[in-house]
């Protein structure tokens, strides 16, 4: 089984699909964005990464493309078997991606860190068109961050109410290695998604905060030493 994976990694919804796949054995592909056209030409449905080509079919959405991975190749499985648990992991998968997430976006945009996550983005520009990043990148994304809410608010109450998130994320995932099971899930890899992009450079405070909690440092390292870690062998296409 081959696959092949369109988005950046610095998106935590492909880094989610992407560490599935790696989980799943399967052999991927993963188109980076080269331009501002290519999100709108491989989702013409929501113009949003990750698309995923497996088996024919072409999916979207990282949520979505779990589950259905999940029905393609089942082993191993992404919730547990039993019924109470997977209600829990699909969750917490919802909460990370629904909620966590927009915590993420409000120190990415923040002024503190929107000049860095900027010239992160701009690095996957064509040359020609990065000295536009300063424009357009804080209109497009920056303001679907300050519309949701978070992101109005002063960086200081954000980092206090992350705080509070990843206390409670310590009480969920308690003595076990992953939420609620011994074995990885969509839980545990929609999290870990999340926590890779805090991670990625432009929100050394998030950063900050998460290294000071060991608990939720292992999981991630656990997490990545399943999934195979970044050094794990996927073709990048040119």
């Amino acid at each position: 089984m081959k696959a092949t994976l369109y988005g950046s990694r610095l998106s935590p919804f492909v880094e989610k699909v992407a560490r599935a796949l790696q989980l799943k054995g399967v052999e991927t592909t993963t188109v980076d964005i080269k331009g501002p056209n290519d999100l709108k030409k491989w989702n013409p449905t929501t113009g949003k990464m990750p698309v995923l080509e497996i088996g024919g079919e072409k999916l979207f959405d990282s949520t979505l493309i779990l589950r259905r991975l999940d029905a393609i190749v089942p082993e191993p499985p992404l919730v547990a078997r039993d019924p109470e648990t997977a209600a829990k992991q699909r969750f917490l998968e919802d909460w990370s991606d629904e909620s966590l997430y927009w915590y993420v976006m409000a120190l990415r945009w923040s002024p503190e860190n929107a000049k860095a996550t900027v010239a992160q983005l701009a690095a996957f520009l064509p040359a020609l068109l990065r000295p536009l990043a300063s424009l357009v990148f804080p209109r497009q994304i920056g303001s679907l961050a300050r519309a949701q809410g978070l992101a109005r608010l002063p960086t200081g109450i954000v980092l206090d109410e992350l705080e509070r998130r990843f206390d409670e994320l310590c009480v969920f995932l308690g003595d076990r290695p992953f939420f609620f099971s011994d074995e990885v899930s969509v839980a545990d890899l929609a999290v870990f998604g999340q926590f890779s992009t805090l991670r990625s450079g432009p929100t050394p405070q998030g950063a900050r905060l998460l290294d000071a909690r060991p608990t939720l440092a292992a999981h991630f390292d656990r997490v990545d030493a399943a999934t195979g870690g970044r050094a794990a062998a996927q073709r990048r296409a040119a």
